[in-house]
């Protein structure tokens, strides 16, 4: 993978998840560079250049808008929801960063209305209470396959639309990308930890789903990305309704995983070590690394039965890839298969952050086959 920040694994991989959401090198770059030659920058100066950029971003698409460009002025919209994300995600808690969360959100609504998208916002009745989605829909008055999907341990709603973007919609596939216990809106807005049984929120989307029109309830599936892995087939194994499934990246025992984390208080990380406790909602790091024992798939994997996809990158460093081997044989389904993102075919990293477009397009190439048949 290529450091942007050398030798800084957590601030370089969030160049490169920025990059596969729409980011553009040269605002990145014309924002980070002042970093990249600091002596000592903290999180506080990382979230401030980020927010520069989305700020930057968000002045040029006024002066779009203010020419009558309302294209234009949404994409750069969209770009300024990334950078301000990009910021929030790896700053201290406060309310500069609540401040600029409010940003992401208002920027990218904006974004997706004056760039043309034909998007909609939901919120979705649930035991955790509301839970927001953005429904991508296929083109056409339907009924359409449907594949719900899953945010991972730190990203949100915005950014997952913005990397599966029109993908599934060119395969004739809508998709509902969802805010869940845990993770974006409810977990900053409303203080809605995770949980271990993720049938719960899933059967709550699902249940959304059956009363669209432009939806076939007999053809919804299930993916999810980084924790997602987690989510994804905890969901299947629990809800008969779901067709098939997704890990985009491998998570067997989540638990076990932070324990080591822990024990070396490891920088290979996507985002600080302590989000943990935010995510669970526990005071302590004790408290949430006894908490997270419940996270895992163990004895769970072996209740799908539906077709299932496990993807893993050879060089993922956040999540060993011996995980992805023992997930997959624990899988009970006959229609199962375990793609490895090699470091010579690229990919090879954490969800194929490095080299994104093989994995979209694989994905949305297998959902297609599953669901459309």
């Amino acid at each position: 993978m290529y450091e942007y920040f050398p030798g800084n694994y957590r601030w370089s991989f969030a160049v490169h998840n920025t990059l596969r959401c729409g980011g553009q090198m040269g605002e990145i770059d014309r924002a980070l560079r002042p970093l990249l030659e600091a002596d000592s920058p903290s999180a506080a100066d990382w979230g401030e250049a980020w927010a520069g950029a989305g700020d930057e971003q968000s002045r040029l698409g006024e002066a779009d808008l203010a020419r009558g460009f309302e294209i234009s002025a949404g994409e750069r919209f969209l770009r300024s929801s990334v950078y301000y994300i990009a910021a929030e995600r790896q700053m201290p808690h406060g309310d500069r960063r609540s401040e600029i969360y409010q940003l992401s959100l208002e920027t990218f609504q904006r974004g997706v209305k004056l760039a043309g998208l034909p998007w909609e916002r939901v919120e979705i009745d649930s035991p955790d209470g509301i839970l927001p989605a953005m429904f991508l829909p296929a083109d056409g008055p339907g009924p359409h396959p449907t594949m719900i999907f899953f945010d991972g341990f730190d990203i949100t709603k915005e950014i997952m639309s913005l990397t599966v973007r029109d993908s599934l919609k060119r395969r004739g596939i809508s998709c509902l990308v969802v805010d869940s216990p845990g993770v974006g809106e409810p977990l900053r807005l409303r203080n809605v930890p995770s949980r271990p049984d993720y049938e719960v929120p899933a059967g709550a989307f699902i249940d959304y789903l059956e009363t669209r029109d432009d939806v076939d309830p007999d053809r919804i599936g299930v993916m999810g990305i980084s924790l997602g892995g987690y989510y994804a087939p905890r969901a299947a194994a629990f809800e008969p309704r779901i067709k098939c499934v997704v890990a985009w990246g491998a998570i067997l025992d989540w638990g076990a995983t932070w324990q080591k984390r822990w024990a070396t208080r490891s920088t290979e990380v996507s985002v600080p070590l302590d989000q943990l406790m935010w995510v669970l909602q526990k005071d302590t790091m004790e408290e949430a690394l006894e908490r997270v024992k419940e996270w895992t798939l163990v004895d769970v994997l072996p209740r799908i039965t539906q077709p299932a996809l496990v993807m893993h990158g050879e060089n993922d460093r956040q999540i060993p890839l011996d995980d992805a081997y023992k997930a997959f044989e624990l899988i009970s389904s006959t229609d199962k298969e375990l793609k490895i993102f090699t470091l010579a075919d690229g990919g090879a990293e954490h969800c194929h952050s490095d080299e994104p477009a093989g994995a979209i397009n694989y994905v949305s190439d297998w959902a297609a086959e599953k669901l459309r048949s």
